[in-house]
């Protein structure tokens, strides 16, 4: 995490602090504008993951977008492997109303549905790179593009032979052993999350309200592409956008991609013709909202957190009493 805020630096330094700052200045209120903006494509990801639930839970749009907001927070804020936030997440839907199993089950289901969707979004910005003349880069993308859709593969063919099964059992031993009781309420995850692929209606909601979110990140990377007075089309914001987010889901060992995706952005956007200064700072403006919306969200957490945590101590301590 270190080495990659280390590697915005020292990019943001190669392209000129002053430079990227005028930038920044000549954006003004439109970098709230984006922010702002950003609500559209996370409502969006929750109505699917919602959809997917919607065979096993009943709860309210606004805990699942509750959810999403948390887990984007996490993920792109701490170092988490850009996971832990998907784990922050299922315990959200188990604070109202939900089980373990279901919660987790449908999280499962969710991050498959949009890494599928993912790849549907990145062969559309593909082929529009193709159509731009993209060069070598397109063989780099084509090739990285491959290997998703082998781990993709692979993914929903250990989902149907049972890998959660094995999870299973691992965490009913890890609660037997170290006495944790929690691990091992996990159970039936497997044919829970089979239950959900069963309902087609909820799949093929889930799966249209995914593209309609990658869509709307889309618009959005072309909305700040204007904000910073960039003269491109939607069709280059959307190749920008979806390779971009496929350089960043591939580096998810990187917390937040930190580095990673501020040297994607500025290898697309000069590719199509902008200036670096403008292409790194469609990353940093990114980064800024995930400042503004992510910390207020994980702080409200934490306070949850903590008042849960202190009722549970205060109800131990009536009971040893």
């Amino acid at each position: 995490m270190l080495a990659g805020l280390a590697a915005i630096v020292v990019l943001t330094a190669y392209q000129g602090f002053a430079e990227v700052g005028q930038v920044f200045a000549a954006a003004g209120w439109g970098i709230a504008l984006v922010t702002a903006f950003h609500f559209l494509p996370m409502v969006a990801s929750a109505l699917a993951w919602r959809a997917a639930a919607e065979s096993i839970t009943r709860s309210k749009v606004s805990v699942f977008l509750w959810a999403r907001l948390l887990r984007e927070a996490v993920n792109g804020l701490l170092p988490v492997a850009q996971v832990g936030g998907d784990i922050v997440g299922a315990r959200v839907l188990t604070f109202h109303g939900c089980g373990a199993p279901a919660a987790g089950a449908s999280v499962l289901v969710d991050m498959t549905l949009e890494f599928l969707t993912q790849i549907v979004f990145t062969v559309i910005g593909l082929g529009l790179l193709v159509a731009n003349g993209g060069g070598e880069m397109t063989s780099w993308v084509a090739v990285g593009l491959a290997v998703a859709m082998l781990a993709a593969i692979g993914f929903l063919l250990a989902q149907r032979w049972g890998v959660f099964r094995l999870l299973e059992k691992l965490l009913d031993r890890m609660a037997a052993f170290f006495d944790w009781p929690a691990l091992g309420s996990l159970a039936n995850l497997h044919d829970t999350v089979m239950t959900i692929y069963r309902d087609r209606r909820a799949m093929t909601g889930a799966i249209l309200w995914h593209m309609a979110s990658w869509i709307l990140g889309a618009v959005e990377v072309w909305l700040t592409l204007l904000v910073l007075g960039a003269d491109v089309s939607f069709a280059e914001a959307l190749v920008i956008e979806s390779l971009g987010q496929a350089l960043r889901t591939a580096a998810f060992l990187v917390p937040g991609a930190y580095g990673i995706q501020e040297g994607g952005y500025m290898l697309l956007g000069v590719h199509f013709g902008l200036a670096p200064e403008i292409a790194l700072s469609v990353s940093l403006i990114k980064r800024v909202r995930e400042f503004v919306l992510g910390v207020p969200a994980i702080l409200v957490w934490q306070f949850i957190e903590g008042r849960r945590l202190l009722a549970a101590a205060d109800t131990t301590s009536e009971e040893g009493a």
